[in-house]
């Protein structure tokens, strides 16, 4: 009888360590899909520091059309809202191990199944803030080779 209780207890322990190690697997690959958007979008903030230096010195131009100038600034606000979020979503994200000591498997796992959905609004709001910005800056390239005296030369 001592056996088969003995027998009981360690078969239940390892019961038990293999649904961990199942579930700890299951939340490595989720945590490592959703870090795979952070790393679609990390890349970008250089993009976005650079475009945004771009429009600050088209900003600084004294002959700038007013409409242009509404379009520099709300270029510019759509580069820092999509800079925002990312800093937000990073500045806010719990590491595996932090989710681990305080939650169950399930609230992992819808944990990290709503930021990889948060971050990947972010990766879709920086690619259209980034979009904007790079048709912004193709129009402004394009008028600044134009012959505005209608001479051919």
């Amino acid at each position: 009888m001592r056996y088969l209780t003995l027998l009981f207890v360690f078969a239940l322990a390892f019961t038990s360590c293999g649904e961990d190690t199942a579930a700890y697997a299951s939340q490595q690959t989720a945590y490592d899909t959703m870090m795979a958007g952070h790393d679609r979008v990390m890349p970008m903030m250089g993009k976005i520091t650079a475009a945004q230096k771009a429009i600050k010195a088209q900003l600084e131009a004294t002959d700038l059309e007013p409409n242009k100038k509404d379009l520099l600034e709300a270029t510019d606000e759509q580069l820092e809202d999509a800079n925002d979020g990312m800093m937000n979503w990073m500045g806010s994200l719990k590491s595996l191990d932090d989710l681990r000591g305080s939650m169950d498997n399930e609230a992992i796992i819808t944990y990290i199944k709503q930021e990889a959905a948060n971050i990947a609004k972010v990766e879709t709001s920086t690619n259209a803030a980034l979009g904007a910005a790079t048709e912004l800056m193709s129009d402004h390239a394009e008028h600044d080779g134009d012959d505005h005296s209608g001479h051919n030369h």
